[in-house]
């Protein structure tokens, strides 16, 4: 969301400087992992939609300018039983919004993507207009453009606090003290420290990458295999994507792990945090082993209600509060990064974001 926000900004002709504790893009917080889902029959909540409208162009914008591959379309599947939420929820966000949407019934499923195991009573919802994004090249591109529109991103420096004054927003680093007219907070699992009158939780998660059964007739490709997510009561939520590398599968689970703080999360994965995604490799899909190629951890940010918080500081407009995303925020990252240079710039936002008023949690 900071990336986001510095090039949204630099394209608005703003002077631009970012601020990070590390080197982005960089694993330690929530934005990497080889792939992030986006999807348009949003099953959170159908207002979302207008915003993931606005990304795919957006998207598309920043490839251009980059040359970069970020946005790769393959559909999305959300499975489940019927009264799952993923499956009622992506139908109302389509129905509100007369998105292009499909309902599989088990053995359509078992037909147009045999690499799933479901059950007589599991039905799909396939999204059209959906599939991942690069999240590393993305960040990346977003930096580029920062930088090649005069903009300056300052690696390695620890911010401590962001203060209101008469004169300006103060900066304090490990550096420095410096004034700007305005200040984008966008700290991910750090915005506790920032923002502590924020109700904000940092929840550890697990990604794995699954070997493919090479002698399986089956195809696993961005083409022939879409994203998907799927819902049950003994597995809760799994998500998924096709091959990259053409060697593995990369399976997580979603809302599943434990309570964290960025400085000292547990970057090792135990053979215990892998036995629910080698159940579901196991019970739920055909041409992929059990055998794990490698491990990741991201960090969530979560909100008590699972939505955004974003808005102006409510002790001065002068500073924007960008992020939690409660750990379905990356495919919006342009448009969020549009919203915070509006708020930024212009201290308002055509856009609606009524729902993720910081100020709701008063």
């Amino acid at each position: 969301m900071g990336s986001a926000a510095g090039w949204r900004l630099a394209a608005r002709g703003a002077q631009v400087v970012c601020f990070d504790r590390h080197s982005p893009p960089h694993p330690f917080g929530s934005s990497h992992g080889e792939s992030r889902i986006t999807r348009t029959a949003y099953f959170e909540a159908p207002w979302y939609v207008p915003l993931l409208q606005e990304t795919f162009p957006l998207w598309r914008e920043l490839e251009a300018a980059s040359g970069a591959d970020l946005l790769t379309l393959t559909g999305a599947l959300m499975i489940g039983p019927p009264s799952a939420g993923a499956v009622t929820g992506a139908l109302t966000a389509a129905a509100d919004h007369a998105l292009d949407v499909r309902v599989l019934k088990a053995d359509e499923i078992r037909k147009a993507y045999p690499s799933h195991i479901v059950g007589n009573r599991d039905v799909a919802v396939l999204d059209a207009q959906a599939g991942f994004v690069r999240p590393e090249a993305a960040v990346a591109a977003m930096i580029e453009r920062v930088e090649a529109l005069g903009g300056e991103i300052r690696r390695g420096v620890v911010v401590s606090a962001v203060n209101p004054h008469p004169d300006g927003v103060e900066v304090v680093t490990d550096e420095s003290r410096e004034k700007f007219d305005a200040a984008v907070i966008a700290a991910g699992p750090w915005m506790p420290e920032l923002v502590d009158w924020l109700p904000l939780t940092v929840e550890r998660q697990v990604m794995a990458w699954f070997a493919i059964d090479q002698n399986a007739d089956i195809a696993l490709t961005p083409s022939t295999f879409p994203v998907f997510i799927r819902q049950a009561d003994d597995i809760g939520d799994v998500y998924g994507f096709p091959t990259l590398d053409g060697v593995s599968l990369k399976i997580a689970r979603h809302h599943e792990g434990n309570a964290t703080d960025p400085e000292h999360v547990q970057r090792e994965v135990s053979d215990k945090e892998l036995d629910p995604l080698r159940r579901y490799v196991r019970t739920r899909l055909h041409g992929v082993t059990q055998r794990v190629v490698r491990t990741a951890t991201c960090m969530y940010t979560n909100t008590p209600d699972g939505h955004f918080a974003i808005g102006l500081h409510p002790e001065d407009s002068r500073i924007v509060v960008l992020s939690a995303c409660s750990g379905h925020g990356f495919k919006f990252a342009p448009v969020i990064g549009a919203i915070a240079a509006d708020l930024a710039c212009d201290g308002e936002t055509r856009r609606d974001i009524s729902h993720f008023a910081v100020t709701r949690f008063a």
